[in-house]
């Protein structure tokens, strides 16, 4: 970048001069961030931030802003209208893409007025969402080539919507190429939050092959989460190739492919939680010949212990004959690892910690309540929680925000339900606002998740109850006239493994799945689910098993959005009717039927939907 361009001169010039008052008095510096944290407190607490999908009646103008960033130099380039429809489909879940791509096609061909826009959304956001829109049209901007005029209309738009100063933040903390110093931002606190991945030992989150100097940086605010490339080695996102020096937005369920390494857009939000000091995964090991269990509190059996973050910290509880990093795993031994770790048997057996990590992603969390601490805030969203609170599991639903108070001397609580799309229920009965919690109360958040209250050990367990080992014990079946369907099958499999089932026509592929599906009672062996057995527990254990089947089961008569209308309307009955459509709409996107979604089904024989179509609504 040209070091006498218009961004770096605005960065630098209120950097240099905050940075001269703020070097006088570190005092009042303290006095101003500890404001600025409860005032984030209050926010967060009086209830969810508003966010442009609320505000349908904003899209048009939208559309229009980043059309007109996008031409603003004159020029249009594929990736800039990729990146716009990127954005406004994410946060747009109910609009068609079809119908996002033709309006954005004809604002391209349009003037426009930025600064009348600029008005019109300072009145309209929240300075949340004008973070996020500045951050969007950064990225633009950056894509084009960072051009004088575009820099200049970035930020007369952003001073018009009333957000100047944090502009030049967030231009001073992208170029950065390095985690930004606080002390050059106006309120002494970055606007986004920062995360580098690189050398272990100048980066937060080390990756492998990486060179001093190379790295990747990572940006969040809220939802949004931007990636820059700062490496000579090329990423690849989405299939597209992520070149140095360039940004990139990851959408939930990206993956970025860095050599041979792969980070998921799950593995970004865990580390910057980690960096935030939420509540993470800690876990303890027991593991005997070639079995691994993991035990939620300690036991006489437990030999690791085991705390996730930035770096992995595993302690040896019993004498091992293992390594891990070339330290010998000795009683009271504490060693920090990376995820590309494994801990290594003398017999040649092997730990993996990355495995170890999405097993422990599922099992659930045990939190220890602090005797100075009464209050706290539940979550699975972590830009609602401080230090300390509560991050749970995601569910099956939206956002789940609750407020948990504890009185240790009367063994008591009470739950109050600030932000949940679903019941929130203790001791059979659906929480309206706020109620009362006794010693041993669960707090059941959706199905297979609970929060279990223990004031008196002063601890918050998270329950899970999902599947976590399926294992068939020499299943034999019949058919009624008596021929054999399946002969003495045995095999085990954990949660996490894909497995194909493969043969020949009619050697009973379907007939093994309908008895695992709990359809095909056997009159041999057993089928068993987390050591239960399936058939001796079927009305209990039927809610975690789907099966699809080979033959489509939905109606031929309906279009696609029809088709799940009628179904989420059976299977989510506690929904209200737009939270549903959101879903519905978030569904036929992820499965590329949005387009088609007021088609007619038709039969197999009308050739309405590929193949593939069908099977994707069979889904």
């Amino acid at each position: 970048m040209d070091p006498d361009g218009p961004v770096l001169k605005e960065a630098a010039t209120p950097g240099e001069s905050r940075r001269s008052v703020l070097l006088i008095d570190s005092v009042l510096r303290g006095a101003s961030r500890m404001q600025r944290s409860i005032a984030r407190r209050w926010r967060r607490l009086r209830g969810r931030p508003q966010t442009i999908a609320e505000s349908a009646s904003l899209l048009p103008t939208l559309i229009q802003v980043l059309a007109a960033f996008t031409r603003v130099d004159g020029e249009m380039l594929e990736e800039e209208i990729d990146s716009s429809l990127g954005f406004l489909r994410y946060d747009y879940p109910e609009a068609v893409y079809s119908e996002l791509r033709k309006l954005f096609r004809q604002a391209l061909e349009q003037q426009q007025d930025l600064g009348a826009m600029a008005v019109k959304l300072s009145a309209e956001l929240s300075d949340d969402r004008k973070i996020l829109l500045g951050v969007q049209l950064y990225d633009l901007i950056t894509r084009s080539g960072m051009k004088p005029e575009q820099v200049a209309a970035y930020h007369d738009f952003m001073g018009r919507l009333g957000m100047a100063a944090q502009a030049i933040d967030i231009v001073y903390q992208l170029n950065a190429n390095e985690q930004a110093d606080p002390e050059f931002f106006h309120e002494g606190v970055s606007p986004l939050e920062a995360l580098s991945f690189g050398d272990p030992e100048q980066c937060d989150v080390a990756l492998r092959d990486f060179t001093t100097g190379e790295r990747l940086l990572a940006y969040r605010h809220n939802d949004l989460i931007i990636l820059k490339n700062l490496s000579s080695k090329g990423l690849i996102v989405q299939g597209r190739l992520l070149k140095p020096g360039e940004f990139c937005r990851i959408y939930p369920g990206q993956r970025v492919l860095v050599g041979e390494q792969v980070i998921t857009s799950q593995d970004l939000v865990f580390y910057f939680n980690a960096k935030r000091n939420v509540t993470l995964p800690h876990i303890f090991v027991a593991i005997n010949n070639e079995e691994v269990r993991l035990e939620k509190s300690r036991s006489r059996d437990s030999d690791l212990e085991i705390a996730f973050g930035l770096k992995i910290r595993v302690t040896a509880l019993q004498d091992l004959r293992a390594t891990l990093c070339g330290t010998q795993l000795r009683k009271g031994t504490t060693v920090e690892a990376q995820l590309a770790d494994k801990i290594l048997f003398r017999d040649g057996g092997e730990l993996d910690l990355e495995e170890l990590k999405r097993r422990v992603g599922s099992f659930g969390g045990r939190f220890v309540l602090k005797g100075s601490k009464t209050e706290y805030i539940a979550s699975n969203n972590p830009n609602r929680l401080d230090d300390d609170d509560i991050l749970i599991s995601p569910g099956i639903g939206g956002e789940v925000t609750l407020r948990i108070t504890c009185d240790y001397q009367r063994k008591t609580g009470r739950v109050e339900v600030l932000q949940a799309d679903r019941p929130i229920v203790v001791r059979e009965t659906p929480v309206r606002g706020a109620m009362d919690l006794v010693d041993g109360d669960t707090i059941r958040i959706d199905a297979g998740q609970v929060l279990r209250c223990n004031f008196t050990d002063r601890i918050i367990e998270e329950e899970r109850n999902i599947i976590r080992t399926l294992e068939v014990r020499d299943l034999v079946c019949r058919f009624r006239n008596g021929d054999t369907a399946l002969d003495n099958l045995s095999f085990a499999i954990e949660r996490g493994e894909m497995v194909c089932v493969m043969g020949a026509s009619g050697c009973g592929k379907s007939t093994l799945l309908r008895a695992l599906a709990g359809q095909f009672q056997p009159v041999g062996g057993e089928v068993l689910l987390n050591q239960r057995s399936l058939y001796g527990n079927l009305d209990a254990l039927l809610q975690y098993i789907t099966y699809i089947p080979q033959y489509e089961a939905f109606d031929e008569q309906l279009t696609i959005e029809e088709n799940l209308a009628f179904a989420a309307a059976i299977r989510a009955p506690h929904l209200s009717r737009r939270e549903r459509q959101r879903r519905i709409d978030s569904k036929l996107a992820e499965l590329g039927l949005n387009e088609r979604r007021r088609e007619v089904v038709g039969g197999s024989q009308q050739k309405i939907l590929s193949g593939g179509e069908r099977k994707r609504l069979n889904i």
